[in-house]
């Protein structure tokens, strides 16, 4: 990420991600990120959607020293080998999409889709790029909904069929 605040504005503000950790200027050793030898120094945030038990978090760093590089940038299409999309569950994806349509900087690589999910059920799916063009989908589950709770935060409920 090179500005990871720009990145929380958009991952947080306009897909509804929640943060579950943070850290500012944190000073590492460089080892696990990559940087053997090396004292590191990184803003991070650990984002989750809607469905968090036992949920994978994306992982959102930017690089304070040595600086993230920003250059050719991320790949061209989603065929690649590696990591080229992300995908989360979100409340509604056609609210999502307005969000998203009315900001003007977003390039979309999908129309709203209503396709079959290969667990059961159908999924609501859009397909975009973030910001920073990396590949990112929302998607919304007929089997599941958000039920709103009194803290805010809302709990996964089954559906009837």
């Amino acid at each position: 990420m090179p500005d990871i605040d720009e990145a929380l504005e958009f991952y947080q503000r306009v897909l509804g991600l929640k943060s579950v950790g943070s850290l500012r200027n944190e000073k590492t050793d460089g080892a696990a990120l990559g940087f053997p030898g090396q004292e590191i120094e990184i803003h991070a945030d650990h984002l989750s959607g809607n469905l968090t038990d036992n949920a994978t978090v994306l992982d959102l760093i930017q690089f304070v020293k040595p600086a993230t590089i920003v250059d050719e940038g991320p790949y061209r299409e989603t065929n690649h080998v590696g990591i080229t999309r992300v995908a989360f569950e979100v409340d509604d994806t056609d609210a999502i999409y307005e969000k998203l349509r009315t900001r003007g900087d977003i390039e979309f690589l999908s129309q709203l889709a209503t396709v079959r999910s290969p667990t059961k059920g159908s999924l609501r799916i859009l397909t975009f790029k973030d910001l920073q063009d990396n590949f990112g989908a929302n998607r919304t589950s007929s089997s599941f909904r958000l039920a709103p709770q009194p803290d805010g935060l809302g709990s996964m409920q089954k559906m009837g069929s």
